[in-house]
Parts: C-alpha cells; sequence; structure tokens
C-alpha cells in the first residue's frame, strides 16, 4: 500500500468511524452512516458561505463602492458600468438579474435585454444608500479570511467527529437514566 492510502485509512478508522456500540436508544447502524455526512456538510457549507460573502462583497461590491464613491445617489448622477470600468460578464448579468446588487442599485431606465445593462446608466437610491455601503463594505481580511476559514472548518471537521460520539452518548446515558 501506499502511503496516501494508508493516511486515508487512518483517518477513515480514526475520524470517520465513530464507535457508538456502548449506545442503546438510537439507531447506531444509522448514526454511524448519518454522522460523518452531517458534520463535513457543516463544515463545508459554513466554507461556501465564507466564499460566496467574499464574491458578493468584494466582486460584486466594486459597484456599490463605485457609485458611492463617484456619489450617483440619484438618476442625474447616475454612472454607466464603462464610466465606472466594471463593465464585466458577472456584473452585467449580476445587474441584469434580480440579485443582491440589483436591489440597491438602480438602472435610470428599466432594462429590456441583457444588452441594455452595457450602456444603461445605474445609480443607488437616496434611501438605499446607507444599507449599501454597510453591506457592500469590502471585507478586511479578504483571501485571508477564506483560507482561515478553510483550516478552522477543517479542524474543527476532525474535532467534531471526535467529540460528536462522547456528545451523543451522554445523551444516551440521560434518556436511559429518566426511562429508569
Amino acid at each position: 500500500m501506499n502511503v496516501f492510502t494508508e493516511i486515508y485509512y487512518n483517518l477513515k478508522e480514526t475520524y470517520f468511524s465513530p464507535d457508538l456500540s456502548a449506545i442503546t436508544n438510537f439507531d447506531t447502524y444509522e448514526m454511524q452512516r448519518f454522522m460523518p455526512f452531517l458534520v463535513i456538510g457543516l463544515c463545508a457549507g459554513t466554507f461556501l458561505a465564507v466564499c460566496a460573502s467574499y464574491y458578493v462583497s468584494h466582486y460584486l461590491g466594486k459597484v456599490v463602492r463605485a457609485l458611492y464613491k463617484l456619489r450617483a445617489f440619484s438618476p442625474k448622477e447616475a454612472k454607466s458600468l464603462d464610466e465606472l470600468g466594471l463593465n464585466k460578464p458577472l456584473i452585467r448579468r449580476s445587474l441584469y438579474r434580480d440579485t443582491v446588487v440589483s436591489k440597491y442599485v438602480k438602472p435610470t431606465e428599466p432594462l429590456k435585454s441583457k444588452e441594455d445593462v452595457k450602456t444603461a446608466l445605474f445609480y443607488i437610491p437616496e434611501d438605499d444608500r446607507y444599507i449599501a455601503d454597510k453591506r457592500f463594505k469590502e471585507v478586511k481580511l479578504g483571501k485571508k479570511l477564506i483560507v482561515i476559514t478553510f483550516f478552522v472548518c477543517l479542524f474543527a471537521c476532525f474535532g467534531l467527529m471526535l467529540i460528536l460520539p462522547d456528545i451523543i452518548q451522554l445523551a444516551d446515558n440521560v434518556i436511559t437514566m429518566t426511562k429508569g
């Protein structure tokens, strides 16, 4: 066997095959199958949420920050994506569709097609100005936050897989005591 196969089987036996043999009040077979997926799903979901938050804040939020910087708060002060230097496909798509960004960045005229986004003028309504500024503020740690979150989620995944059988055993003991 090569080294990676040994590492895989060691991690699988140590972390992802919890010993639930002493549990009497729960279905341990289903729990052993489901618990690793639950923990991995929670950790992966947390990581993906941070990545999505970074994408919205950093990339799509450029439009809001640029309009805010140029003080485009009314249709008279509206700017095009070319004027902002942000005429990019993903930004155009987010402004055309009903997205988080399009709730705060409004076109001066209704958009009839995707091509209209290229030439449309956009602004942030005065009522949404404060919320847009707070919601799309640049993430301070940026990419470092994603890396930190990845490692925190990785260690949390292994830690939860070590602790969760003990927590389930504790719950099983409490149920046994209340029955008796």
